[in-house]
């Protein structure tokens, strides 16, 4: 590598700022020096044209068939196919030893092999099926001999029952009230003329009264009983209207319009219409304001609650039926507002399935009615 540096030119003389004569006039010297500097200059660049450069700029080769990995794929195919007809054949072996309860066999067992019979297992599994229905008979005996037992303890003999299985109240059975919770009750009733029986038995039957309700579907399928304790001292001409419907057996008389899932059901009673004219010994009506007290069962602490508004029991029911409701769980809003009368005390999970039957609005998706109903 070099570099070309002409030479320097004499400095040229002047007179008060002009060039002189000389200068004006170039003489053979200079235009000798001034060829001989174009020569070097014409080679100095023939000279940069044949240089080579000692340095590589050209741009590194990349094995891009490496780094790209197409060397590995045929490879990788080829170990992914081996790795799939291992795993076959090993399902093959597993599923073929199944088929023959472990015993193995060669690859080609040949013509004279022969499937195995299943009689063997259908034989045992009859056998596990006849063990488990003994043992199920043993479990159903015994729940039938401790519901006996319990029963005969609990209930004295001479108890009677009804057809559906209900017990009734006789003079051998417990009273439900105390002498002195019924001398309590009572006790508001003392100065009226009221033939009032002496007896717990029959003050008992008088104030905690049982219906049986069935209820049952518009085409005619069950969906169970439901047995009811009604309260005579919560609302007494209510019960009464109830007691009466049950005694005549007149189910058609009970309707259910609405039901409200996750609150209630809401029925009505209609009550019997009177041809002949009211007389002055006939007991008030229910559409005239009446007795109640709405302390007697807390919507708070049960639920399954039968109840009616408060507002009807001091004005009197519009109409000529009864409307009443029966609750779904516990209701804290209910607490003054509505008097309970009575409680599901069987077949509350009748009542429960009933919410299905309903909307957020109170539309029954499918009609249901009452059967049959009765006093127990």
């Amino acid at each position: 590598m070099f570099m070309y540096v002409p030479s320097s030119v004499p400095l040229v003389a002047t007179t008060r700022g002009r060039p002189s004569a000389t200068m004006r006039r170039p003489s053979a010297v200079m235009r000798r020096q001034q060829r001989i500097e174009l020569d070097h200059i014409k080679r100095y660049r023939q000279r940069l044209e044949r240089s080579v450069s000692l340095v590589d700029n050209r741009s590194p080769l990349l094995p891009a068939k490496q780094m790209a990995g197409f060397d590995a794929l045929p490879r990788d195919a080829r170990t992914f196919l081996r790795r799939t007809n291992e795993n076959v054949r090993m399902l093959l072996n597993l599923s073929r030893i199944k088929r023959s309860f472990g015993t193995i066999m060669p690859m080609d067992p040949g013509p004279s092999a022969t499937s195995r019979s299943a009689l063997a297992q259908m034989q045992r599994r009859v056998e596990e099926v006849e063990r488990e229905n003994l043992q199920l008979g043993r479990r159903l005996l015994n729940i039938q001999q401790q519901q006996r037992t319990d029963r005969e303890r609990l209930v004295p003999s001479g108890t009677s029952y009804t057809a559906s299985g209900s017990r009734l109240l006789d003079r051998s059975a417990k009273p439900l009230l105390s002498l002195s919770q019924l001398n309590s009750i009572f006790d508001k009733y003392i100065g009226w003329d009221l033939d009032i029986p002496s007896d717990s038995y029959e003050l008992t039957r008088l104030l905690r009264p049982r219906i049986s309700l069935h209820f049952g579907m518009m085409d005619g399928r069950p969906l169970g009983q439901v047995v009811v304790q009604l309260y005579t001292e919560a609302a007494p001409l209510v019960v009464l209207q109830f007691v009466r419907t049950c005694l005549s057996h007149r189910p058609h008389e009970f309707s259910v319009r609405r039901i409200f899932p996750n609150l209630w059901l809401e029925g009505y009673l209609l009550m019997a219409a009177k041809n002949s004219p009211p007389q002055p010994d006939d007991p008030p009506l229910l559409s005239d304001p009446m007795e109640f007290d709405s302390r007697v069962v807390s919507h708070d602490r049960h639920g399954f609650i039968l109840s009616c508004a408060k507002e009807y029991c001091v004005h009197g029911f519009p109409g000529a039926a009864v409307n009443f409701s029966i609750s779904f769980k516990p209701l804290t809003g209910a607490r003054g507002l509505r008097v309970g009368f009575g409680r599901v005390v069987r077949g509350d999970k009748v009542i429960e399935c009933m919410q299905r039957h309903g909307t957020k609005n109170g539309k029954i998706i499918k009609p249901l009615v009452i059967t049959h109903c009765d006093v127990l």
